[in-house]
């Protein structure tokens, strides 16, 4: 488990930084390499009300710091990352709100670090990119109706390095 900070940042389509959402040490997040926390209550939350609406044609970026100077060996790690961002998202034109939790899947853009991938402490890296489509608008984070459980954020990158 690759550890550093990761940080939420909303972005134009021009990539204007616009918001720093949030930044989370991973030490927060609590897993092991290959197995994130399975204890959702232990997850950080997410405060809906003080992030930003992103818009149509914006972007929602999840941006990583490492600690410590690494060299990723291995190109299939992206498949050990995991990711749960928590959204509410609105069509614009029909009114209809929902939530969803964004998953790897989700981004359309999964940078693919070429093995021997350097990774420089104290350098942010784009990792995760998704480009709101037409339309509509999102929140990060949930209604919270259980405190225990509502708008927790998970992330982890793995990889094999040294």
């Amino acid at each position: 488990m690759q550890v550093g900070l990761y940080r939420l940042v909303h972005r134009d389509n021009n990539d204007n930084t616009l918001a720093e959402i949030a930044e989370i040490r991973s030490e927060q997040f609590g897993g092991v390499l290959g197995t994130p926390q399975a204890d959702i209550q232990r997850w950080p939350s997410i405060k809906k009300d003080l992030s930003p609406i992103i818009q149509e044609d914006d972007k929602l970026v999840i941006a990583f710091k490492p600690s410590t100077a690494l060299t990723e060996h291995s190109t299939a790690a992206a498949a050990a990352n995991t990711v749960l961002v928590p959204v509410t998202i609105k069509n614009k034109r029909s009114g209809v709100v929902y939530e969803k939790d964004l998953a790897v899947s989700d981004f359309t853009d999964r940078r693919a670090y070429a093995n021997s991938q350097v990774w420089t402490a104290g350098v942010w890296y784009d990792i995760f990119s998704l480009t709101l489509g037409a339309q509509l608008e999102m929140k990060v984070g949930h209604r919270i109706q259980d405190v225990r459980v509502d708008s927790k954020i998970y992330i982890q990158k793995d990889s094999t390095t040294s």
